[in-house]
């Protein structure tokens, strides 16, 4: 049965949250809707007082995809409502109808935008956990597995070693959009070395964790097509010094991933090639991808990268917003591909290039992730590309606040050595 599948599929994807066989059985002893009649809409379903503190602050309760005559808790379907949103079926109507996004969320409907701002499908196990020890009078922490930590991983895209013409104008461009003049020209003309490995994995270091780097497999150099030219990397993976940094990585305990090309996001042979040549730079396989640019189809994109012979994608994000793409801070596998999928939650360019934040409202950005995953016992991953530790930025004291509030709050990341 349909029902059945969906059931499956978010215990599964929720394991972090019903760990144990006894907490699967009691969650699936409760008597939700079986309703399956979906509308197009999105909706707000209250909880009942015993389950308040599920709800966040200052939202009216839980938002889901709608169902017919289910505007009540006790008549929604949370099942399917929650495959649902771990599947991003809404938003796959809507590539269906309309094309890939190519994770722009400007491109969707505004209706959906509250989707974004939690992760509900998190939310949702824990409210069925509550009613499940409210029907029963037993309190949650005896009736259930205890919360987890939550668990970030730490990326690194590795687009530019050095300083092109297409980042000088790409940054540029994010200046003057953010009024900042005087930054944009200087940014244009200085020079600067963007060759900050070892600044990264310092900082790291003293924070006890590791990461993941994703490095750009196709040939760079000067002889490349001009849409090459601005928007994929410059550098040669194969060159000697790059070689021996990828290798120090790995050797330091850093986990190495696939960067593809721009043009790649639905070629398996071009993800495959771009593979074998950071394997041969590497000296063994690697398995994690995430898409340059967040060039993303959901009909298209895992299905290449399992062809390509990927297994664990970090594509799932927005390039203009932070926040939670398929309302979920869960890793899960996509059912048609088998891909694992993290969700992308927070990029340095959310902080700075698409908003014009101040210091205090960048930190204020970052703990609203940090207290959502703490909350909901999520999974997620962020990133912070090489580059923009160098002066030209300034990204990294960001950084390193993320880094301070994920050890504060003893968060896991499974990039540690």
């Amino acid at each position: 049965m349909e029902l059945d599948k969906d059931i499956d599929f978010v215990l599964s994807a929720s394991h972090r949250l019903v760990p144990k066989s006894e907490d699967v059985k009691k969650l699936c002893s409760l008597p939700v809707s079986k309703n399956s009649a979906f509308t197009d809409g999105w909706t707000w379903i209250s909880l009942p007082d015993w389950a308040a503190d599920i709800v966040p602050k200052n939202k009216r309760g839980l938002f889901v995809p709608s169902q017919i005559g289910s505007s009540d808790w006790r008549n929604y379907n949370w099942w399917l409502g929650a495959s649902m949103l771990i599947k991003s079926s809404r938003e796959r109507i809507h590539e269906i109808e309309n094309g890939p996004i190519h994770s722009n969320s400007y491109k969707l409907d505004s209706k959906m935008i509250p989707a974004f701002e939690y992760a509900w499908t998190n939310r949702i196990i824990l409210f069925l956990r509550r009613w499940w020890s409210f029907e029963n009078h037993i309190s949650e922490k005896k009736a259930f597995s205890p919360i987890p930590k939550a668990i970030i991983h730490l990326t690194h895209d590795v687009d530019a070693v050095g300083k092109t013409l297409a980042i000088r104008s790409k940054q540029a461009i994010f200046s003057l959009y953010n009024g900042r003049l005087k930054a944009a020209v200087k940014f244009l003309f200085s020079n600067g070395n963007y060759w900050q490995f070892d600044k990264i994995t310092n900082l790291e270091e003293r924070y006890g964790y590791r990461s993941l780097w994703n490095f750009y497999g196709a040939r760079g150099g000067f002889f490349r097509s001009l849409k090459k030219h601005i928007f994929d990397p410059a550098y040669n993976i194969g060159e000697s010094r790059l070689k021996k940094q990828i290798r120090k990585l790995a050797d330091n305990g850093h986990k190495i991933g696939l960067h593809p090309s721009f043009d790649a996001w639905q070629d398996s042979n071009k993800m495959i090639l771009e593979k074998e040549n950071i394997e041969k730079s590497l000296g063994h396989k690697i398995i994690a991808v995430r898409q340059h640019w967040l060039r993303f189809s959901f009909s298209r994109t895992w299905k290449s990268q399992k062809l390509a012979g990927l297994k664990h994608d970090f594509t799932l994000g927005f390039n203009d917003r932070q926040g939670f793409r398929n309302s979920t801070a869960l890793s899960f596998n996509d059912p048609l591909s088998g891909i694992k999928v993290t969700p992308l939650l927070l990029m340095d360019s959310h902080l700075f290039d698409y908003s014009n934040k101040s210091e205090q409202e960048r930190f204020q950005a970052i703990d609203a992730i940090l207290d959502e995953l703490e909350v909901t016992g999520g999974e997620g991953s962020v990133i912070w590309h090489q580059r923009v530790f160098h002066s030209d930025y300034g990204w990294g004291d960001a950084y390193e606040y993320l880094l301070k509030g994920m050890k504060k709050r003893k968060f896991l990341t499974p990039e540690r050595g």
